[in-house]
């Protein structure tokens, strides 16, 4: 009896610790400690968010600082999909301001702002071009209730000339007045490569686009978007700057003063890598 029962604790012991089986065992043991670690992270990550806020709030406003979207107000402090500091400080791409600056003075029938979460661009681009109808969309249903609440919050109501949509393909874009100047923005996790293709590009020749590319999606999506493009636009490819270097183009003497590890926390985009945006001129006289 001594010897049935030391051998059956011994297979008990070579079953748990055989790798399935002790999988079996310790899984759910680990799915909950893994809820339990990201619930806590999530509380970390807010509390260290609020503290930094509540350290620099004579610093970050719930109005946009400095920039192409300068007085665009916030009625929340959070972004989705993207860091809410460098908005509401009016550094938050910095990379593209010349860009809209440039653009600034063309009239766009219809100016589309594909993948746009909160709205920073969507509004944005809405008070920058009043004349202009413009198109929001995301797939996410969160994004489009925090475009309508920026929206009103800057005086723009939902309708005939700010819409919202949970989605847009080829068809939609065949549909716009190919002779009408459009300006298409675009953010939208690689479907940029189905969405513009060669008989969109050529259809929209006297349009123009800002198309954020991602490469760490599908390697390759920048070269093919700017062959597609070369044949009707002028192509410029822009390269994201770091965030651990960003501070370097910041020139505003308050910010200057911040502590630089700080600073870096407060322009941090949080990229997955180094991104590439491509800014397409239509060669079109309609540009000239």
């Amino acid at each position: 009896m001594k010897k049935f029962i030391k051998d059956s604790f011994f297979k008990f012991l070579q079953i748990l610790t055989d790798s399935k089986s002790a999988w079996k065992f310790y899984k759910p043991i680990a799915e909950l400690n893994a809820d339990i670690y990201y619930l806590k992270n999530e509380e970390k990550k807010k509390k260290i968010e609020s503290d930094f806020y509540e350290k620099y709030k004579s610093l970050i406003t719930s109005t946009v600082k400095r920039g192409p979207f300068k007085g665009l107000k916030y009625p929340f402090i959070h972004a989705i999909h993207s860091t809410i500091f460098p908005k509401l400080l009016g550094f938050y791409e910095m990379e593209l301001h010349e860009v809209l600056k440039k653009i600034a003075p063309k009239p766009y029938r219809t100016i589309l702002d594909v993948g746009c979460a909160e709205g920073y661009y969507a509004v944005g681009l809405a008070k920058l071009f009043p004349d202009s109808r413009i198109y929001a969309v995301d797939i996410n249903p969160q994004a489009l209730e925090q475009v309508k609440s920026l929206a009103k919050h800057n005086g723009i109501k939902e309708g005939e000339g700010f819409l919202l949509m949970e989605g847009i393909t080829e068809e939609f874009l065949f549909n716009l007045d190919p002779q009408e100047k459009h300006l298409i923005f675009s953010d939208c996790e690689g479907y940029e490569l189905t969405l513009f293709s060669e008989e969109v590009i050529g259809f929209l020749n006297n349009s123009d686009f800002i198309i954020e590319c991602h490469d760490f999606v599908m390697p390759g999506i920048s070269d093919l978007l700017q062959e597609r493009f070369l044949k009707t636009h002028h192509v410029q490819l822009i390269k994201s700057i770091d965030d651990i270097f960003r501070y370097r183009h910041i020139e505003d003497p308050e910010m200057k003063k911040i502590p630089l590890q700080d600073m870096i926390k407060l322009l941090e985009e949080k990229r997955p890598n180094q991104m590439e945006w491509l800014f397409c001129e239509a060669k079109s006289p309609l540009n000239a």
